[in-house]
């Protein structure tokens, strides 16, 4: 079963099915103001922070995904009324459609002669989302309409929002002048309003006056009755209703602005100006165009795989995208609690994407050496605001919800820290300086989240200084808290992964600091930690056929072959091979059993078998229901990895079978199964012991989003930006016999061909740039065209 299609050309996803299995979503907005949105126009919308700054309301969990940014249609001679969506007045008689599109969506219906759509974007340059209503009569008599906005306001907290209704309901108010509507959050001095490019028939800024006592969004009273009661007043809870009469004559069409934005309506004049003309409407969603435009260009590819193409060349890279600029907490499935950045998940999200935003990529990693502290941890969560010398502080104090921001309170101790969190950090920052060249990076000084400060250089020291300290009896880093897995606690034991990822982490800053002249005594020390780390690894951590995961605080052996559940994880046997400690047999014989055990139709699972007998000493993975999440099923995040693995490996036609397993367009056919969207990686496929198995899970905010995108790109395909040279070292499958791709890197343009005559999977036996013979592709000069031939052999 499928409920729609790709449209390439149009960089477009068509649900033509649009009663999908769950919400498909997509994101609207490139910058500070963000609204997720599903496929029947279900949705919220924030500015800046999806827990401390929401704009409009949503209901998660919930069997239908409301409130949304609806229009009504009502038939005013008949009294009959739909909307654009198919949510929330659906008819049965309509014909509805969804197009999500790179920050926008639109929403199409068709009922009796009337079509409707309503395409929803915001501008990149201004905080305001855009309703661009589109209404044909396509009937043979004249029509009498009236159509209706609808969308309610939030309390900008998702507490307030959700709990203490005897503060809540009296926290904000409404009013209506100069023919727009402001919801005013009283308590903190903050306003949103909502306005038109015409002068209403009617309005309601009071959601219970627009939906009358026990009805919802399915069946208004003004709707029903055609007519708003003109509604507002201090106090309650808050809508934006605007009501406008038109007459159609057949073959006649109209067309009508919505606009919702930040701040009061005496300051909002210049931007609904800007916006009630249409012409700046089509200019900014041209902008918008072009700014995805340039993003994509960056990287395009042509390979036999048409999967592949449709992923890498838009729809893989707008979610790593998604990723970077609105962190993890805003979907339908992180909906409050949790906000602000998770170090480890923004640490891997600003490595995937430095080619398309280096811009949000080098603020990221500010921000998170910024939430560093002196002893090399990273805080496992944090605001970046809070150690932000220019960010200005919130000033609300309100009188139930008090957060405690004082730099003591939000710096965790070593107690609460993530074993990995800070290694991802310095092989984002070394891929940085590659793609970027921006050396002077390395020397820009940074402050620390307990005090003090030093350069991004010494930071790094610091980072790999804390992952050497913190040993356990083996010789293997301390699992801490948790490290990746955060489900697996080990007790206070060791953990193989850390182990692995202190390697790699140490083999970046070595290269790093070779490269650029660093201290020899540097240079010195940490070759003498990674080698000791090598064989630490070595004599303990080989299980005969794999790797292990790691030791609990009793010495037990994690991931052993004599265990009954949880004998091989992905995590260590992926890791060992793509930190570079695990070579020739050793690294064969670990991706050997990765594919014997963990292999499924629909990507790796995490773990095999999946635990079923609670062990604490293990950790809360053992408390998880089998073939969910950490425990066996298809964790999406850990897959790339063991494509990379075996990339390094040569092994290009098993990691195309695993790439093509997970790869969500492949999964557009079978939506019985995978339930979720087929243009989005997910956070989870549930595994092979669970009766649900294949249904994947979480869309969007996934760090395989990232890594997907990174593995394909530069693992599959092979081409990855050094600090002096752009190598070319594909590992793909034999079949093969070429692929292409247009790379701009450093401001030069590589158009790249990979021929393979020999059928081989991985080895570059000759390589052409600009048609003669060369030993490297070299960095050339901003805006210049370069053609570059790798031929395997």
């Amino acid at each position: 079963m499928k409920h729609g299609y790709f449209d390439n050309e149009s960089r477009e996803y068509v649900v033509d099915n649009v009663d999908t299995p769950a919400p498909w979503t997509n994101y609207i907005g490139v910058k500070d103001m963000c609204a997720v949105l599903s496929q029947t126009a279900g949705g919220y919308v924030f500015y800046k922070s999806p827990q401390n700054h929401r704009i409009t309301r949503f209901r998660p969990n919930s069997p239908i995904d409301m409130p949304g940014h609806f229009v009504y249609i009502r038939d005013d001679e008949t009294g009959e009324y739909w909307t654009a969506s198919k949510h929330p007045v659906a008819k049965g008689d309509a014909e509805y459609s969804c197009r999500h599109g790179l920050s926008y969506s639109k929403f199409k219906s068709e009922r009796g002669g009337i079509e409707t759509e309503q395409k929803v974007f915001i501008p990149v340059e201004d905080p305001v989302e855009i309703w661009d209503v589109s209404i044909k009569n396509n009937g043979g008599a004249p029509r009498k309409l009236s159509v209706y906005s609808y969308l309610e306001f939030s309390y900008h907290f998702i507490d307030m929002d959700n709990q203490n209704f005897q503060m809540s309901l009296y926290a904000s108010g409404s009013k209506f002048k100069d023919n727009a509507i402001e919801c005013e959050l009283f308590y903190e001095g903050a306003s949103q309003w909502f306005a038109g490019n015409f002068e209403p028939d009617g309005f309601d800024a009071l959601r219970d006056r627009f939906m009358g006592p026990y009805r919802d969004e399915k069946n208004p009273i003004a709707v029903e009755l055609g007519k708003c009661s003109q509604s507002y007043e201090k106090g309650g809870n808050h809508c934006g209703v605007l009501q406008k009469k038109v007459e159609l004559a057949p073959g006649e069409s109209t067309r009508l602005i919505f606009m919702l934005g930040e701040g009061k309506i005496e300051g909002s004049r210049e931007i609904r100006d800007k916006y009630s003309d249409f012409k700046n409407v089509d200019q900014a969603f041209e902008d918008l165009r072009l700014f995805w435009d340039k993003k994509l260009s960056q990287l395009q590819v042509k390979t036999p795989n048409e999967g592949m193409n449709t992923s890498l060349n838009i729809w893989n890279l707008y979610q790593a995208e998604v990723n970077i600029l609105f962190s993890r907490f805003a979907s339908f499935i992180e909906v409050g609690g949790r906000t602000g950045l998770g170090y480890r998940d923004t640490s891997q999200d600003a490595m995937t994407v430095i080619h398309t935003n280096p811009q949000k990529c080098r603020q990221r990693i500010i921000e998170l050496l910024r939430g560093l502290t002196n002893a090399g941890y990273g805080l496992h969560l944090f605001q970046p605001e809070w150690f932000d010398p220019e960010a200005k502080q919130n000033e609300f104090k309100s009188p139930t919800i008090v957060p405690d921001t004082r730099k003591e309170a939000v710096v965790h101790g070593i107690k609460d820290a993530c074993s990995d969190d800070a290694l991802w950090l310095v092989g984002t920052i070394a891929e940085y300086v590659k793609e970027t060249g921006e050396s002077g990076l390395l020397d820009e000084i940074v402050t620390y989240a307990d005090g003090g400060e030093g350069t991004v250089y010494e930071h790094l020291k610091k980072i790999l200084d804390f992952s050497a300290e913190q040993v356990g009896s083996d010789g293997i880093c301390k699992g801490l808290r948790a490290d990746w897995n955060d489900c697996l606690n080990l007790g206070g034991g060791e953990s193989a992964l850390v182990s692995f990822l202190h390697y790699w982490a140490l083999g970046n800053f070595l290269e790093l600091a070779d490269h650029f002249g660093k201290s020899p005594e540097d240079i010195k020390k940490y070759l003498e930690i990674k080698e000791r780390v090598r064989k630490a690894c070595d004599d303990k951590l080989w299980d005969g056929e794999w790797y292990l995961r790691g030791f609990a605080a009793s010495g037990k052996k994690i991931g052993s072959s004599a265990d009954e559940e949880g004998r091989v994880h992905i995590e260590s046997n992926a890791w060992a091979v793509l930190s570079g400690i695990a070579q020739g047999e050793k690294a064969q014989k670990a991706l050997d059993s990765v594919d014997k055990y963990l292999y499924t139709p629909y990507g790796l699972m995490i773990n095999s078998p999946s635990y079923t007998k609670v062990n604490d000493e293990i950790g809360f993975v053992t408390r998880v229901y089998p073939g969910v999440k950490e425990n066996g099923a298809v964790f999406s995040h850990t897959n790339p990895w063991v494509w990379c693995a075996e990339a390094l490996a040569g092994n290009g036609e098993r990691a195309m079978r695993y790439y093509n397993s997970l790869l969500p367009v492949n999964q557009n056919d079978m939506i019985e199964t995978r339930r979720a969207e087929p243009y989005s990686y997910c956070q989870f496929i549930m595994g092979k012991d669970h009766t649900a198995f294949g249904r994947a899970n979480h869309p969007f905010m996934t760090g395989s989003g990232g890594w997907a995108y990174f593995a394909a790109t530069h693992y599959i395909l092979g081409i990855k930006p050094g600090y002096s040279e752009l190598e070319i070292d594909p590992c793909i499958p034999p079949s093969w016999e070429s692929f292409e791709a247009s790379r701009k890197w450093r401001g030069a343009t590589y158009n790249i061909k990979v021929e393979n005559p020999k059928r081989v999977s991985k080895g570059v036996k000759e390589l052409y740039v600009d048609g003669s013979k060369a030993e490297s592709v070299p960095v050339f000069q901003d805006g210049t065209i370069h053609t570059v031939l790798a031929v395997l052999g």
